[in-house]
């Protein structure tokens, strides 16, 4: 009796174990697995950013990059990311890549203004990193290639001033109404700036230190002040170091039509 039911209890546990074992073999699992991430390479790691009139539009680097592989089929968007070195890429230029492997060319003038977006200063040499990202999704992981790292010393289009005039600001908010405080050209922003202490009172733009032309307006200096010849005085509220930066704006006849002015 005793050996029937040890039969009998063993003939049923070998029918749990099947059953599981069965179960286990019916389950279907879907594993979605990264299998290569895509390759970058450049056509130069130290491009020449010194822009000129005539180079601008030029190719400053071309970025290649092979295919990313999820393992699986999928629509992949590929997009060329430029970030300061160590940066980590937490808030980089981005320039988009289309759906398939291949290249990315940016002009000189592209390159250099992903550098000063990113805090280059004109003329300074710096290196940044760049990185391609391919993409399936909003949500899904990425694959990254590895970071490429360039160094150049991006430098603006140097512009002279031929107009003849050069400006300066007069009155009480710089010294007197007698007395000129001289601002200086930047080729870079065509653009006329100083930084200097400044009191609290009136003062107004003129050109070659001579009230034959003379800017003034209204509008707030920290954001943009317009300006127009022989306008109102402008007004310093509080005294204190600023940098006045001035730009003027010019006819067909070099005449001078106005400008804008933010002193902060």
């Amino acid at each position: 009796m005793n050996s029937l039911v040890t039969r009998i209890a063993t003939g049923a546990f070998a029918l749990v174990v099947l059953s599981v074992a069965s179960c286990k073999k019916d389950e279907s699992q879907v594993v979605l697995k990264s299998a290569a991430a895509p390759s970058l390479t450049t056509s130069t790691t130290t491009p020449d950013l010194v822009l000129t009139t005539t180079n601008a539009n030029a190719t400053g680097a071309t970025f290649t990059y092979t295919a990313a592989d999820f393992g699986f089929p999928s629509v992949t968007t590929y997009t060329l990311q430029i970030d300061k070195k160590g940066g980590n890429f937490s808030n980089p230029q981005t320039f988009n890549g289309g759906g398939t492997a291949g290249t990315i060319s940016l002009s000189k003038s592209q390159l250099a203004n992903a550098y000063f977006a990113l805090g280059t200063a004109y003329g300074a040499t710096a290196q940044v990193d760049t990185r391609v990202v391919a993409s399936v999704g909003p949500t899904a992981p990425t694959q990254v290639s590895p970071v490429v790292t360039l160094t150049a010393t991006p430098t603006p289009v140097c512009i002279p001033n031929t107009t003849g005039r050069t400006w300066s600001i007069i009155g009480p908010a710089g010294a007197d109404w007698s007395t000129d405080k001289a601002l200086t050209y930047d080729c870079y922003t065509q653009t006329f700036k100083a930084t200097m202490p400044l009191n609290a009172g009136d003062f107004k733009f003129r050109a070659n230190n001579d009230w034959g032309v003379n800017l003034g307006g209204n509008g707030s200096l920290a954001s943009g002040a317009t300006l127009k010849p022989g306008g109102d005085n402008l007004s310093i509220t509080t005294a204190g170091t600023y940098t006045i930066t001035l730009s003027v704006s010019t006819d067909g006849t070099n005449a001078v039509t106005g400008g804008t002015a933010t002193v902060k």
